[in-house]
């Protein structure tokens, strides 16, 4: 393949720089854009080395980096024939599929531990007296009510492909527009 031409370097570097910012945003260090956006535009998985090299990042800084990529789903580490335990990695270039495997591992841990947690709050407020405890006991339920939905909200969302559910909230926006 062809060496990419200087317009289409400015157009990569134009769409690695939004991930660098977008990395920030989630309270990432930019160096997570960078890298993702180097194996985003690549064909082949890229070396640990490589990628040393075409971010200017220190190794450690790199390794640390795609460990947690991996976590993440951002990325896959990849070994090659012939290459003995190099680390090769490439992007995972479908978006849903991060955003479903984050939900799952982060979304449903969250959920699964403030159930608990409210669930053994309504049994110790259900059996306290006083004004206090009633009023917390409201609000701890409205707020296990809350987590309820969240639940159902990301069974919903892990278990679909992207367009079935952005044609579902095609399908309510348009509900919802002719009620009004």
């Amino acid at each position: 393949m062809s060496e990419p031409s200087a317009t289409v370097e400015e157009a990569r570097e134009e769409v690695i720089s939004a991930l660098e910012r977008a990395a920030e945003i989630y309270g990432l260090n930019r160096s997570y854009g960078r890298l993702y956006g180097i194996l985003y535009f690549e064909d082949e998985p890229v070396s640990l080395d490589e990628l040393v090299e075409r971010s200017g990042y220190a190794k450690s800084t790199v390794s640390t980096v795609m460990r947690k990529m991996e976590r993440l789903h951002f990325a896959h580490r990849r070994s090659l024939p012939g290459e003995g335990k190099k680390a090769f990695f490439e992007a995972e270039r479908d978006f849903w599929y991060i955003v479903q495997r984050l939900m799952e591992q982060e979304g449903m841990r969250e959920i699964e531990i403030m159930q608990r947690a409210l669930s053994s709050a309504i049994e110790d407020l259900e059996a306290a007296d006083g004004q206090v405890a009633d009023r917390d006991l409201e609000r701890v339920r409205s707020l296990k009510a809350t987590y309820d939905r969240w639940e159902t909200l990301v069974s919903l969302l892990t278990s679909r492909r992207l367009e079935k559910v952005t044609d579902l909230v095609n399908r309510l926006r348009t509900s919802g527009d002719e009620s009004a």
